[in-house]
């Protein structure tokens, strides 16, 4: 997967091979703790002087205050998080308009990746050594593109068992 990340003065193009993508996204809202903590220290300043004989330094600290609070608010950042076994993490921003679309496309990024995955390493032949091909269906398994039950299904399949689900005697 090709990302190419670009900002007002940077700009940043990677790769993350399907392997690396992970099953789990996040979505998260995240706020720049900075601009809080000037708001409510200025707020906080603004309190104190309110109650105090100084109103002009309390109006300033309180008008400061809330203009930091609102810019805090203002410039929050919503991404839908695609996290990644090797820690580069896929970010989608979005707003409320393009949050619908944006989760659709990260739920495609993960049924690309479970697909090409699943097609790379979730075909068997018994002609082939049966150690690597039941470690490739553990792969698959511990990344919860194939279940318990399509493992097990699979594995019986290398090795030459028929699948009996029955419960009890056999005679």
């Amino acid at each position: 997967l090709k990302i190419e990340k670009k900002s007002l003065l940077d700009s940043m193009e990677y790769e993350i091979p399907f392997e690396n993508i992970h099953n789990k996204k996040m979505t998260q809202t995240t706020t720049n703790d900075n601009l809080l903590v000037i708001a409510f220290s200025l707020l906080v300043i603004g309190l104190l002087f309110l109650f105090g004989s100084n109103t002009k330094i309390s109006v300033i600290s309180l008008t400061g205050g809330t203009c930091f609070l609102a810019l805090a608010l203002i410039t929050r950042k919503k991404t839908v998080t695609i996290l990644t076994y090797d820690g580069t993490n896929i970010e989608l921003p979005f707003n409320n308009k393009t949050k619908p679309d944006v989760l659709e496309f990260s739920d495609k990024i993960i049924e690309a990746s479970n697909h090409f995955l699943l097609n790379k390493y979730g075909k068997t032949d018994k002609a082939l050594p049966l150690e690597a091909q039941i470690s490739k269906l553990e792969f698959l398994r511990d990344r919860d593109i194939l279940t318990d039950e399509e493992y097990d299904n699979l594995k019986n399949q290398l090795l030459g068992r028929e699948n009996k689900s029955s419960i009890g005697f056999s005679r």
